[in-house]
């Protein structure tokens, strides 16, 4: 480890992890207490996984940070950004069933595809005959899904000279100008936060920012950077907390919870630290 026990307690209490680990855990439990799952709801349904996996995420998140990593912290909030993005604009549209039903449906349009690639991986490779079989048998099975769904969303396949796919956001259909999660961050207008979903960006990927400028440190080309940081843990945790609690009000809102005192706790936390975003 980077840093000693007492280093690592000293510099959580400056951002006050407990309270942020504190606020994650009561929104946990609220959303268990809330059921959302036995609705029958599209959208709500749509939202609660959406949310877990926020839950789940941002726990990461506190613990990266805890631990001196504000980087990897940032390379996952990029995580929450995205899906507080997609589910305000499915928020927006959350009567429209038949939209509804395509974004779920996309789950098993990536999996069957998936699976095709996988057992041909398999046929290709494996010398155990019965391996081989069953992975005939899987592939075909996968592909008769595939299809099946695209014969379903024939209207909204596109093509390119392997033939025609359902590519990534084709559920959006004719909603926006343009089937992209650019169009629906557009559609959305979050401004504020998309210089900071480019900064996460940066940090998710390898490229001459994400493998040179550090959060907290100063660039030194002539030194390798290995170690983590306590400072910088302004910018992933603000960023973090502000998407998980748009996550939180849209999926309380669903299910008819007040959580405004679970937003006003993500405010008191970020607070000391929100001018540091503009600098």
């Amino acid at each position: 480890m980077d840093f000693t026990a007492e280093q690592l307690k000293n510099g959580a209490e400056r951002w006050n992890y407990a309270a942020a680990v504190a606020l994650v855990r009561e929104c946990e439990q609220l959303a268990i207490d809330a059921e959302p799952l036995k609705t029958g709801n599209s959208f709500t349904r749509i939202v609660s996984g959406s949310y877990s996996k926020a839950i789940i995420t941002t726990k990461e998140i506190l613990t990266l940070l805890y631990n001196g990593y504000p980087e990897g912290a940032m390379a996952l909030s990029r995580i929450l950004y995205e899906s507080m993005v997609v589910m305000r604009f499915l928020y927006t549209h959350r009567d429209d069933e038949a939209l509804l039903q395509r974004y779920s449906d996309d789950f098993y349009v990536k999996v069957s595809r998936d699976r095709v690639k996988y057992y041909s991986y398999i046929l290709e490779y494996s010398q155990d005959e019965e391996e081989l079989a069953e992975a005939q048998r899987q592939k075909v099975a996968a592909r008769k899904e595939h299809n099946k769904l695209k014969d379903k969303y024939s209207g909204f396949l596109s093509y390119n000279k392997q033939g025609n796919y359902l590519r990534d956001y084709w559920w959006i259909g004719d909603t926006l100008p343009s089937r992209s999660f650019g169009a629906i961050q557009n559609e959305m207008t979050l401004e504020n936060l998309k210089i900071l979903y480019v900064i996460s960006c940066y940090r998710a990927h390898s490229g001459v920012v994400g493998n040179a400028v550090r959060f907290g440190t100063m660039l030194d080309d002539t030194t390798l950077s290995t170690s983590g940081s306590l400072e910088g843990f302004q910018v992933p945790l603000c960023f973090s907390l502000v998407c998980f609690g748009i996550l939180t009000e849209t999926m309380f809102d669903c299910v008819s919870v007040d959580c405004a005192h679970l937003i006003e706790s993500i405010e008191r936390i970020i607070a000391p630290f929100e001018d540091y975003l503009y600098r």
